[in-house]
């Protein structure tokens, strides 16, 4: 009968005793943060937690510097690293970049930022958050009235399993949120739709780097972000009978202790030359992420346009037949019409731009890559770029829709491959198949053919790891 799927069985099951609520969290340290500041928050302690719920609320804007421009991006970009320690220990201490991991990620899958509280757009003249709000020349982007909200999370938060955890078993959770630096921003001098000089995209400077054009009238002012009120939200569920505290014993005396896996990110940041070199001692690792920039990703700019969507103005008529043009409503790349969605505006900040290894304005050859685990190669070849996309597809989770782009917009916009080194979909059973390279001091290199000298390379080796809960709150962490 167990066999059977639920839609045939006429059944069902009860547990009593058992209520939820949610609490609010106050910071431990501060209400405010700008660049580079900490954030720290306990979570409940003797609970039960929903670790996917976790939710952090402030309010953000680029209002810091007058004048500047500033432009936020999705606020989710603005946390750099998230920190879980429990009793002292830290939980994945190679998570770096985790906003350029999440961006990487979007790249290939469809956007899963929350349009109502992540904006997950770049407002360019008008806010979709408050229409009350409209920027002209040089305004920041300010709505100190808005509660912004990050709700998904990398690493522990977001991938521990179970997530109904709890915290009586372990010591002390705390968490550290890593504000980003002010980089992560761009400014602006001007509203107007287009990528001529003094325009909100404006590409028409020239630029000899793998990177977007940099703008001819840039906007010298540099912008500042700050967040204020900050607090977080968490679900905390009860059950009333001690059935589940029994199982957990009973399973800590059989076993000896609880297993909790989770993903893990290594991050290595490198000037890319023909060749980047990296290195991790994982007992599962799982995948290999790349994401290549161009070399003045640093460099604070206008936002840039997403390839095919509107870059110059297209008028119509106000009132039929009065012969004015006022009206801007833009003109896409692709054809006048905006073929596969992209009669609209879309633009990415240059932190987050993900484009291929190539001269960006004339590429004169077809780049290629293959990563080299020790001895091993992966794929057993040099592949162009669009190999490497059906590579990576092949290794993405198959529960991850993936992304509606164009191949110009990934060569342009959104250029980052993955690497499965495990078995699929083993995340959902619970099952570690990556490469265990604890024992072989395994030694990685990317390697690519007619690539740009200076492009930027991010790599992220995405890895299981495992909490051991033992009797008397006492935690490792098998890496």
């Amino acid at each position: 009968m167990s066999a059977l799927s639920p839609e045939l069985m006429y059944f069902a099951s009860r547990m009593s005793g058992f209520s939820t609520n949610v609490f609010r969290l106050e910071t431990n340290n501060q209400s405010t943060a700008t660049s580079n500041s900490i954030i720290a928050f306990d979570l409940p302690a003797n609970s039960i937690i929903n670790l996917r719920s976790f939710k952090a609320f402030f309010n953000a804007n680029a209002n810091k510097i007058a004048a500047a421009g500033g432009r936020l991006p999705p606020v989710k970009d603005l946390i750099e690293r998230v920190e879980v320690a429990m009793g002292g220990v830290v939980l994945s201490q190679g998570t770096n970049f985790t906003n350029v991991l999440c961006e990487a990620k979007k790249a290939l899958h469809t956007d899963y930022t929350d349009a109502v509280l992540g904006h997950p757009e770049y407002i360019r003249a008008t806010s979709y958050v408050n229409p009350a709000d409209t920027y002209a020349t040089t305004a920041n982007e300010n709505d100190s009235s808005t509660h912004y909200c990050i709700d998904e999370w990398e690493g522990f938060l977001g991938t521990a399993d179970p997530m109904l955890f709890d915290t009586s078993i372990c010591p002390n959770i705390r968490i550290r949120l890593y504000c980003a630096t002010d980089n992560v921003l761009s400014n602006v001098k001007t509203s107007v739709l287009g990528v001529a000089s003094g325009k909100f995209a404006d590409s028409a400077g020239a630029n000899s780097t793998s990177g977007a054009p940099l703008p001819a009238d840039p906007n010298g002012t540099l912008p500042k972000y700050e967040l204020t009120d900050i607090h977080a939200t968490i679900e905390c569920i009860s059950i009333g009978d001690m059935t589940y505290e029994n199982m957990l014993a009973s399973q800590m005396g059989s076993a000896g202790e609880l297993e909790v896996p989770y993903k893990a990110y290594y991050t290595f940041n490198d000037t890319h030359s023909g060749s980047s070199k990296f290195s991790v001692s994982a007992s599962s690792l799982d995948r290999i992420w790349l994401a290549w920039r161009g070399s003045d990703y640093n460099s604070v700019t206008n936002p840039v346009t997403i390839q095919g969507h509107k870059v110059e103005g297209a008028f119509v008529d106000v009132t039929a037949g009065a012969g004015t043009t006022t009206l801007d409503v833009g003109k896409p790349q692709y054809d006048v019409g905006g073929v596969l969605d992209t009669g609209s505006e879309k633009y990415k900040g240059r932190y987050f731009n993900f484009s291929q290894p190539v001269l960006w304005s004339a590429p004169t050859t077809e780049w290629k890559a293959q990563i080299q685990l020790n001895g091993a190669y992966m794929p057993q070849f040099s592949a162009n770029v669009e190999e490497l996309y059906g590579i990576t597809r092949n290794s993405l989770e198959m529960s991850h829709k993936a992304k509606q782009m164009t191949l110009d917009q990934y060569r342009k916009n959104f250029c980052v491959q993955c690497f499965r080194l495990n078995m699929p979909n083993s995340e959902f059973s619970r099952t570690l198949s990556g490469v265990d390279s604890r024992a072989t001091n395994l030694q990685g290199i990317v390697r690519t053919e007619n690539a740009v000298s200076g492009a930027n390379l991010m790599i992220f080796a995405e890895t299981t790891e495992v909490l051991k809960i033992a009797p008397g709150r006492s935690i490792s962490v098998v890496v």
